[in-house]
C-alpha cells in the first residue's frame, strides 16, 4: 500500500510571520479604520448554515493599480483587538456584561447578588438545593492538571445529564488545547482558603471582538450531593460546573442555555469565526491544515446500526487529520498530495469521551480490528498509528464519514489566538484583517444589492489576490452585528448579510451604475444572526466586500477577513480634495461679472457684512441675469450659508467681505445650483426636484456623487459628518449642498493657510474639516 498523510502535523511548527505593510499577516491581527482593497471569489464553499454552492463569475482583466494600504498607516488604525494573551484592558471588567456585584455574607465568603440562588436562574423546575462545593466533599479542587498541560479524562465533564451540551462540546474542542481554555478559565483559582479561597470565581468569555470577564459565587444547584448541571467526572472537582453557571450568568440563566448551538459556545469560548456547514471533501481539505478546529456531529441512527458502527448518536467529533492510502506494488510509504483512481481518503477522528464505559469507537472500515487495517504492511500502520497520540481517536474513510455525519463546525482561529496555543502550531496560521464600523441612515445604510440607487454606499473592503501562487487562496469573509448576549434567545433582533463584487484593478469603489450593470460574484442574503461567515477559494484578481444590513437599518457591525496566502485588504476611501477654481476653469462670465460689479458698487458700500450679501442675493434673485437662480420672493440663501460663504473670502476674520468678491461668489454659488440641478429624479425615488430650486430635496445617499460634480472629494468620515451635520430624514437641500461646500472649501483654506510652525502640530487636514464642519 501507498499512504499519502496530509494532516495538520505535516505543517511547519514554528512561528509564522508574513507579509510587509498593507499585507495581511498572521502575527499580529491588524485592525482597520480607514480603507480595505479588493478581494476575490470564484469558489464559494460553504456559509452560515447553507448549502454548498458553486458561482463562477466573469473574470475581467484590467492592469495593475497602485494603492496605498490602510493596512499600513497606523494613523488611521483605530478599532478593536482583544489584546493577545486574552487580559482585558487595564485590568478590568465589563460589569454590564455578567461582571457581577458580589458582597460578602455573613460567613465571609462572596454572594453574587446579581445572579442569586433562584428558581428564575434555573432550566427546569425541580427539586434543588443549593451547596458550595465544601458543603459537597471535603476538599473540593479546581483543577488537578498543572497549567499549560490538556485536561485528564477525571477533569473531564461527563457526557450525560443536564449540562449543556453545546458547551460541553465546545469543551471536549478544547480540552486539548489548554493554552485556549486556561484563557476561559484561569487556572490559579483555588479552594483553599491559604492561597485566597473567597467564594468567588472568576471566567473569560469573547463578545463582539473583546473579552469580558464573568464572577460568580460558588453556590451550585445540586440533586443528590451533586451539581445538577455540568459536573466532572471526578466528583471533587467543580471547574465545568462553575464554568457553566457563569456561562448561564452572562445569558440571563440556565433556562436561556438551550437556544445556543455548539458554533456559539466555540466562539464565545475562543473568539474565532464560527460556521455551520454541511460534510464536503474539498472543504476538509481546505480547513484540516489551517488553524481551524472542526467539530463534526454524527447524525441519528438506529439501535442494530449504531451498535455495528459503534459511533455515539448525535455527538460531537473533533476531526485532526487527512490522509491517503494509495495501492502501490512497492508497499512503500511517501508523503504528498498527489491522488489517483486506487486511492483511498482517510480522515481522523477524535472525542475525549468515546472508550471505556461510554463507547463510541469506530467498528467500521479502517478502524484498528478492521480487515483494511490488517491489510496495511506494518510501516503504514506504525505511521497511522503514530498520528492518532491518543486512545481516544481513530480513522475511517471520508465517503464514510460524509453519510454518517450531518454537519460540521469550523471555528477559524485568529493568529494571535495560534500564537498564544502551542497546541496549533503545527497548523499553518491564518493571516487576519479586522475593522469596526457602523451603518448609519442616509449615509452608508444602503441595503442588499437589489437597492441599486443605494447599495453602493455601503460600507466596501478590497481584496486583492495578487498573481504568481500556484493555488487558489482560501478566504473566510464573517460579518458581526452588535448584540448583547444577556437574556438571548435564539434569534437576533436584526437581519446582516454582505455581497462581493468582482471588479477591474482600476476601478476605485463600486458605484450603482456598476451595480446595474454587473451582477455580484456572491452574496450572503441577509439573516437573522449573530454573524455570517462564508469560506471562499479565491483565484489571483480584485474583489470587493459590501457588508451590509436592510436598507436604513443603522447599527454596528464587526468585520473579520482571513486568508491562508499573501493577500493585500483595504477598506475604500477616498482623499480629501477640493478645486479650487473650478467656477472659473467651466464659466466664463467675465463681461457679466464686470456689470454686477458695477451696479453694486452703486448701491453698496467697499466693504459688507453678511446679512448685506443675503440682501443682494434675494433682491436681483428673479429680475438680474446675473443673480437668477440665486434667490427669488420668501426664499433664496440662509442667513448662515451667507455667512459661509462671506468666510470664504474673509482672511482676516473681520466678519466683513469686500464688495470686489461678490461676483466670483455669485458664480461659485451658481456652478454648485447647477452641479445640483444635474442631479435630477430618478425612477427610484433617490433624488426629487421640486419647483423651486431651493425647496428641491436630494437622497442624502447622493452626496458623495454631489461633492464629486461640484469639484470636491471626502473621506468616509467627513462625508459621514457631513450627513449628520446637513441632511434632515435622509434628505439634503441646495442649501445643505451650498453649506456642505462652502465647509470644505473653508476648512481646505484654513488648513493651507496655517505657517509652517502650525503645520508641525498633529492635526490633519481631516481633523480641521471634521472641526470646520462642527463649528
Amino acid at each position: 500500500m501507498f499512504l499519502c498523510y496530509n494532516s495538520a502535523s505535516m505543517m511547519p511548527s514554528g512561528p509564522y510571520r508574513g507579509g510587509g505593510n498593507g499585507h495581511l499577516a498572521p502575527h499580529p491581527a491588524v485592525a482597520i479604520n480607514g480603507h480595505i482593497s479588493e478581494f476575490t471569489a470564484a469558489d464559494k464553499y460553504y456559509t452560515n448554515g447553507g448549502v454548498p454552492k458553486l458561482r463562477n463569475g466573469a473574470w475581467t482583466n484590467g492592469g495593475p493599480q497602485d494603492h496605498q494600504s490602510t493596512l499600513s498607516r497606523p494613523r488611521s488604525a483605530e478599532v478593536i483587538t482583544a489584546n493577545g494573551n486574552g487580559t482585558l484592558p487595564n485590568g478590568r471588567h465589563n460589569a454590564s456584561n455578567g461582571g457581577g456585584v458580589l458582597s460578602r455574607g455573613p460567613g465571609g465568603l462572596h454572594e453574587d447578588l446579581e445572579f442569586p440562588p433562584a428558581p428564575r436562574t434555573l432550566s427546569k423546575k425541580k427539586q434543588i438545593v443549593w451547596m458550595r462545593p465544601h458543603d459537597m466533599c471535603a476538599r473540593p479542587q479546581f483543577r488537578i492538571a498543572p497549567p499549560g498541560t490538556p485536561l485528564t479524562a477525571r477533569e473531564l465533564p461527563e457526557p450525560v445529564g443536564p449540562g449543556d451540551p453545546s458547551l460541553l462540546a465546545a469543551l471536549g474542542c478544547l480540552s486539548q488545547l489548554p493554552r485556549l481554555l486556561e484563557r476561559v478559565v484561569p487556572p490559579e483559582q483555588t479552594f483553599d482558603a491559604a492561597n485566597g479561597y473567597c467564594g468567588m470565581f472568576k471566567f473569560r468569555f469573547w463578545q463582539w471582538g473583546k473579552w469580558i470577564e464573568v464572577r460568580v459565587d460558588d453556590r451550585l444547584p445540586t440533586r443528590g450531593d451533586r451539581p445538577a448541571h455540568l459536573h466532572c467526572a471526578q466528583p471533587d472537582i467543580f471547574w465545568a460546573a462553575l464554568l457553566e453557571k457563569a456561562y448561564a450568568k452572562l445569558y440571563g440563566g440556565y433556562s436561556f442555555l438551550k437556544y445556543g448551538t455548539v458554533g456559539r459556545a466555540l466562539q464565545d469560548l475562543t473568539g474565532a469565526v464560527v460556521q455551520s456547514v454541511p460534510p464536503s471533501g474539498p472543504l476538509l481539505g481546505g480547513a484540516v491544515p489551517r488553524s481551524t478546529l472542526l467539530i463534526a456531529i454524527s447524525g441519528v441512527e438506529k439501535e442494530t446500526k449504531r451498535r455495528r458502527s459503534g459511533l455515539l448518536t448525535e455527538h460531537p467529533y473533533c476531526v485532526t487529520g487527512l490522509a491517503r492510502v494509495r495501492a502501490n506494488s512497492t508497499d512503500s510509504v511517501t508523503h504528498g498530495s498527489g491522488s489517483s483512481a486506487g486511492d483511498t481518503s482517510l480522515i481522523r477522528l477524535r472525542s475525549p469521551w468515546i472508550g471505556g464505559e461510554w463507547g463510541g469507537v469506530w467498528c467500521g472500515a479502517w478502524s484498528e480490528r478492521s480487515w483494511e487495517w490488517n491489510a496495511l504492511n506494518e510501516r503504514d500502520r506504525e505511521l497511522l498509528s503514530s498520528r492518532s497520540s491518543n486512545d481516544c481517536e481513530f480513522w475511517m474513510s471520508v465517503n464514510e464519514f460524509l453519510t454518517r455525519f450531518v454537519v460540521i463546525w469550523l471555528a477559524h482561529i485568529g493568529p494571535d489566538d495560534w500564537a498564544l496555543e502551542p497546541g496549533l502550531h503545527t497548523r499553518a496560521p491564518w493571516r487576519a484583517a479586522l475593522a469596526v464600523r457602523q451603518w448609519r441612515a442616509g449615509f452608508n445604510a444602503g441595503g442588499p444589492h437589489r437597492f441599486i440607487e443605494t447599495t453602493a454606499t455601503n460600507p466596501q473592503f478590497r481584496i486583492r489576490v495578487p498573481p504568481g501562487h500556484p493555488s487558489k487562496a482560501h478566504v473566510v469573509v464573517a460579518v458581526a452585528q452588535k448584540y448583547e448576549c444577556y437574556r438571548s434567545r435564539n434569534y437576533e433582533d436584526e437581519e446582516i448579510g454582505f455581497t462581493i463584487y468582482e471588479v477591474p484593478p482600476g476601478m476605485q469603489r463600486v458605484t450603482p451604475q456598476y451595480v446595474s450593470e454587473q451582477m455580484p460574484l456572491d452574496f450572503a442574503p441577509l439573516s437573522n444572526l449573530r454573524e455570517i461567515a462564508t469560506f471562499f477559494a479565491l483565484p489571483a484578481g480584485d474583489f470587493v466586500v459590501m457588508p451590509h444590513a436592510a436598507q436604513h437599518r443603522e447599527g454596528r457591525f464587526l468585520l473579520r477577513i482571513f486568508a491562508d496566502q499573501h493577500t493585500d485588504v483595504w477598506e475604500v476611501n477616498e482623499e480629501n480634495l477640493v478645486i479650487h477654481n473650478i467656477a472659473a476653469d467651466f464659466c466664463d462670465e467675465r463681461t457679466i461679472d464686470a456689470r454686477i460689479l458695477y451696479k453694486l458698487r452703486t448701491r453698496y458700500p467697499h466693504e459688507i457684512d453678511a446679512t448685506q450679501l443675503q440682501a443682494i442675493l434675494k433682491a436681483h434673485g428673479g429680475t438680474n441675469r446675473g443673480f437668477r437662480g440665486l434667490g427669488g420672493i420668501n426664499c433664496g440663501p440662509s442667513l448662515e450659508l451667507c455667512r459661509g460663504m462671506l468666510a470664504l473670502r474673509d482672511p482676516a476674520l473681520g466678519g466683513r467681505l469686500s464688495i470686489e468678491h461678490v461676483p466670483a461668489l455669485i458664480g461659485l454659488m451658481r456652478f454648485w445650483k447647477a452641479a445640483f440641478r444635474r442631479c435630477g429624479p430618478s425612477s427610484s425615488g433617490t433624488a426629487t426636484l421640486s419647483r423651486g430650486i431651493w425647496a428641491s430635496k436630494v437622497s442624502s445617499y447622493c452626496l458623495r456623487g454631489l461633492l464629486w460634480a461640484g469639484g470636491a472629494t471626502a473621506s468616509n468620515k467627513v462625508l459621514e459628518a457631513l450627513v449628520s451635520r446637513f441632511t434632515r430624514n435622509r434628505q439634503i437641500t441646495l442649501e445643505g449642498y451650498l453649506l456642505s461646500m462652502a465647509r470644505l472649501h473653508l476648512a481646505h483654506e484654513r488648513y493651507h493657510s496655517l505657517d509652517a510652525k502650525a503645520k508641525a502640530s498633529p492635526l490633519s487636514l481631516e481633523e480641521m474639516i471634521l472641526m470646520t464642519i462642527y463649528s
